[in-house]
């Protein structure tokens, strides 16, 4: 089953709490109303972020905020973000087109590494993976741009999706 990164608005207010209780994640994850997400290339986003803009806020986006919950051997651990990262996070990657990303792409390298989910070779035989992580940054961008527009928090939650996939 894949790991995937769902992004999902919190009010300030939620967030605060959230910060508080980090126990209620699960209830937060489910009431939330506006969510969307990366699939499984989060990990690939921030590997080419971080190739386009090593020093940027972009680069380590999946590390901002506060962990909201404890990370195991499978899962990284969900992270809050409240509004002022939001603010950052989309000041960091304004500007940054998803066509920009494209020429840090290369399969070996992810796989070299360790990139999750480290099958990007294998994935080149069958389907177009730097279409799919472009993509799915480009969710993330108008995600996080939406957020900051609503002056809001955004959580980064990492669940395993069961899609009859292995990756």
């Amino acid at each position: 089953m894949p790991i995937i990164c769902r992004l999902l608005e919190l009010t300030p207010e939620q967030g605060a709490s959230l910060t508080a209780h980090p126990n209620d994640l699960d209830q937060v994850v489910a009431a939330s109303r506006s969510s969307s997400d990366v699939y499984r290339y989060w990990h690939a986003i921030e590997y080419l972020l971080a190739w386009h803009r090593p020093d940027s806020v972009a680069a380590q986006w999946l590390e901002l905020g506060q962990a909201v919950a404890t990370p195991t051997q499978d899962l990284p651990a969900s992270r809050l973000l409240p509004s002022q990262e939001v603010v950052r996070l989309d000041e960091a990657l304004d500007g940054v087109e998803p066509e920009d990303l494209g020429p840090h792409y290369d399969a070996s390298a992810l796989d070299q590494a360790g990139v999750y989910p480290r099958c990007w070779q294998t994935w080149e035989e069958t389907f177009d993976p730097l279409g799919q992580v472009l993509e799915h940054y480009w969710f993330l961008w108008q995600f996080v741009r939406h957020c900051r527009a609503n002056g809001a928090a955004l959580v980064l939650y990492f669940t395993f999706l069961d899609d009859g996939s292995d990756t």
